[in-house]
């Protein structure tokens, strides 16, 4: 085996031209049967070749650059696409491309760090032995020669979706768990965790989002020439303040307890933020904090007034708690309508789940009962030795599916969060050559919403602590020192 290896790293494969594969792994699973059957018959038997690796390892890391996003990092060569795994060499660390076929969120991270220690635990023992003085075989690369006709049937394929991503890591993950021990001392009701409110605040989000002054004004720009109206006017649309609706988020629950054959249980979840009146209550405490600090003389009626607007919203926030955790119960018991159908679906003929699976995206109510509009998949914190710092996660087919948040807590206790955007407006903005503009858009969304939540945070931090009743400065600043040492 390392006379093998030595063998693939030693090689001079610049004389070997390049075989591009990336198009296929972008065709649609559900296409690649009707495709192979017009490829040639050596060609078939090539490709058939991948299946005898089971991982797939990427190490023109000069083709990558580590500061990238994951999302535009994985567009590179990394098979047909059915690989459980792809390790891509980025020069200055890896990145582990999983299939959601094969591994979750959790379980996909699990094995990245444990394939990271076995390699270094290996490296150390491997560099121990004596030089290798067998010769093996020259590794064979795949003799692929695409025709004409080829092309052509691989170039009407259905692709996936096209996507733009941003990352960051401007949350305040302290300031988050300091709110999530001040509700404590004010409360045992409101429970809250750090995920709950990710959630909670993407709904608010999604109302009070406004685009940047520069991307309005250059679809504004856009919408003036022929040639690009119609994908500016579709972007302004998208993008257009207050024409959102409370998203619905296909959250992955751990289902191991139950069953640990199962895996995760999808969850969909909307964020009752209507029915809680969550908007108006945080507006209008916010508002009767800052008349109470302003009075002059007796402020008691002014606190009275911020007294009974701070209980309704509290209380509004930990009524808010239950239902998540109730949402959470049941579906860890696997007893959610995203379960259900997915079992339901399971027992029928392939041919009645393909045309039953198409049903919900028809209707927008059914579909955000069962399958959601966005995906939120939070893998949490990893351990204090864990070499991983990134996080993205994936969707399934459907196109009504527009965003895909992946949230991952590094062992310095820095949170990453990776949007990737699916939008209608990212394929025609690209198509007219404005994919920067496209980048642009899902960043400002993304950094509006992690500034946000840390505006968010703060402003429940000081309706929280705003209190006659409570004394609770002296012990959040002994939890604070507590936490920094």
């Amino acid at each position: 085996v390392r006379a093998q290896i030595a063998a693939i790293v030693n090689n001079d494969w610049s004389d070997v031209p390049r075989l591009k594969l990336d198009d296929l792994a972008r065709t649609l699973r559900r296409e690649m049967p009707q495709l192979r059957q017009k490829l040639n018959p050596a060609t078939v038997r090539e490709l058939d070749r991948l299946r005898h690796a089971p991982i797939l390892l990427n190490m023109d890391h000069h083709q990558h650059h580590s500061g990238d996003e994951l999302a535009v990092i994985r567009q590179t060569e990394r098979g047909v696409g059915s690989h459980a795994m792809t390790i891509i060499d980025t020069g200055t660390g890896f990145v582990f491309d999983q299939s959601h076929i094969f591994f979750d969120g959790t379980w996909g991270a699990a094995l990245s760090e444990i394939m990271t220690n076995e390699a270094l635990a290996w490296g150390v023992y491997l560099h121990s032995l004596p030089p290798i003085h067998r010769f093996a075989l020259d590794p064979r690369p795949l003799r692929i020669s695409w025709s004409a006709a080829e092309k052509e049937a691989i170039a009407k394929t259905s692709r996936a979706m096209t996507e733009v991503s941003a990352e960051t890591s401007i949350v305040n993950l302290a300031g988050l768990l300091s709110l999530r021990r001040i509700f404590k001392l004010r409360s045992d009701l409101i429970r809250l965790t750090v995920n709950d409110l990710l959630v909670l605040y993407r709904a608010i989000h999604a109302f009070r989002y406004e685009p940047d002054s520069y991307i309005v004004q250059r679809l504004e720009q856009l919408l003036a020439k022929p040639n690009t109206a119609e994908a500016a006017l579709l972007t302004l649309q998208s993008i257009e303040p207050g024409r959102a609706s409370n998203p619905s988020v296909l959250i992955p629950v751990d289902a191991s307890k139950q069953n640990p054959r199962d895996r995760l249980h999808p969850m969909s979840f909307q964020v009752p933020i209507h029915e809680l009146d969550l908007l108006n209550l945080h507006d209008n405490v916010v508002a009767a904090l800052k008349v109470y600090h302003q009075t002059q003389g007796d402020r008691d009626e002014a606190y009275q007034q911020f007294d009974e607007l701070q209980r309704t919203y509290l209380a509004a926030l930990a009524g808010c708690g239950t239902v998540f955790a109730r949402a959470k119960e049941i579906a860890e018991l696997g007893e959610s309508a995203s379960v259900g159908t997915i079992r339901l679906l399971a027992k029928l003929p392939t041919a009645l789940q393909r045309f039953l699976d198409k049903i919900p995206s028809r209707f927008e109510v059914l579909n955000d009962i069962i399958k959601g509009r966005e995906v939120f998949s939070n893998v949490g914190a990893v351990a204090q030795t864990s070499s991983l710092v990134r996080f993205m996660t994936a969707k399934d087919d459907n196109e009504d599916k527009i965003l895909a948040w992946g949230v991952l807590t590094d062992s310095e206790s820095i949170m990453r969060i990776t949007l990737r955007d699916f939008r209608p407006h990212v394929r025609p903005l690209i198509e007219i050559g404005e994919t920067e503009l496209a980048q642009r858009i899902v960043h400002d969304y993304l950094v509006t919403y992690a500034s946000g939540l840390n505006d968010y945070v703060k402003d429940l931090r000081r309706i929280t602590m705003a209190s006659r009743e409570t004394r609770m400065v002296s012990d959040i600043g002994i939890l604070d020192a507590q936490q920094s040492r």
